[in-house]
């Protein structure tokens, strides 16, 4: 165990080491007390009561400590995610000592794993143990091969004024114009507050998901670039204070998601998801000649290449001209949405 060392406050501090993250750097606890004795004591009776023997415990065992340590650290939905993964797909190795873990087990497991779910979802899974495992047992590494990854064929999605025609008038309207307009996720437009609007600039910064049954508001988004200020377009900006509370929506994500898979199916699209709001935005601001670089900004994505997202910027003018564009695109189609058709 380390000495205590003296603090300029007259203090003296020990580190005692409890394991590694899960990239394998170690991890501390800082432990201060008004002496030297007292600080080595506490820090002597901290490791008796918290040293597990990797031995000792079960993989299940393993995970449960690994995912109650971030319990402060991840983001609900991703807690939310581990729990899922230690319900559904730890079970076939949880009694298996940790120390007895071995290389041909964990393959064994993950091909089993690849037979029922698909090549992402196996990778999370794995991806939970192989965290677990760096923590309390560091000296293995698992070293195994995954199933590959199988691209997908692109769908084919509607166009927006498709969208706009099926949801029009209904409860959902608001969001998917928020989503498919500003080219928000699903999340994002939950977390949307009337107070959030400053003139006529909307600050994503709140963000709002579903944990079991229970809705969850965090402050912090998916990425760095997911908080960003976007411009609100009048007819939107009206839309919102034109609701009743401060948010602009009460339904939650699998109320909305269910009405517009529905709805989309009715008009002719049984597979779009509501996720598929953004690929459209994405595809509408390429198809208007908007910059990748801005592009991503405008729709929070952290990168579109290392080479774009470390080099390329956008400038203040560029995303004022890609707004002009944008809002004069959805203006006019709303505009010749709503005027009455004409029967020959």
């Amino acid at each position: 165990m380390a000495t205590a060392k003296k603090m300029p406050s007259g203090r003296w501090r020990i580190r005692v080491y409890v394991g590694n993250d899960e990239y394998g750097s170690p991890v501390y606890k800082s432990i201060t007390a008004d002496t030297k004795r007292e600080a080595e004591y506490s820090a002597a009776t901290f490791l008796m009561q918290n040293s597990v023997n990797a031995s000792s415990m079960s993989v299940g065992e393993a995970v449960d400590r690994y995912i109650n340590s971030k319990s402060n650290i991840l983001s609900p939905s991703t807690l939310d995610g581990y729990k899922k993964i230690r319900r559904n797909h730890i079970k076939r190795i949880e009694r298996i000592r940790l120390d007895d873990l071995t290389r041909e087990i964990v393959q064994k497991w993950v091909n089993q794993e690849a037979s029922i779910v698909s090549p992402k979802t196996v990778a999370n899974i794995y991806g939970l143990l192989n965290a677990t495992v760096t923590m309390y047992r560091p000296d293995f590494i698992i070293n195994i091969r995954l199933p590959r990854k199988v691209k997908q064929l692109k769908r084919d999605l509607p166009t927006s004024d498709v969208v706009i025609k099926a949801v029009r008038g209904t409860p959902i309207e608001l969001p998917v114009l928020l989503s498919l307009w500003l080219c928000l996720r699903l999340s994002e437009v939950r977390g949307i507050k009337k107070s959030a609007i400053h003139g006529d600039m909307l600050y994503i910064e709140n963000v709002i998901v579903t944990v079991g049954k229970e809705n969850v508001e965090k402050e912090i988004a998916k990425t760095d670039s997911s908080r960003r200020i976007v411009r609100l377009p009048n007819k939107l900006k009206k839309m919102i204070l034109d609701q009743e509370g401060e948010y602009v929506t009460t339904l939650s994500g699998k109320a909305i998601y269910s009405r517009f898979t529905r709805l989309l199916a009715k008009a002719g699209y049984p597979h779009v998801r509501f996720h598929d709001l953004r690929h459209i935005a994405a595809s509408d601001m390429n198809r208007l000649g908007i910059t990748d670089r801005v592009a991503a900004d405008r729709g929070g994505w952290s990168t579109t290449a290392t080479m774009r997202n470390v080099y390329q910027h956008s400038f203040s003018s560029d995303r004022d001209h890609a707004e002009d564009v944008i809002q004069e695109y959805y203006s006019k189609m709303m505009e010749d949405l709503e005027e009455p058709e004409t029967t020959a």
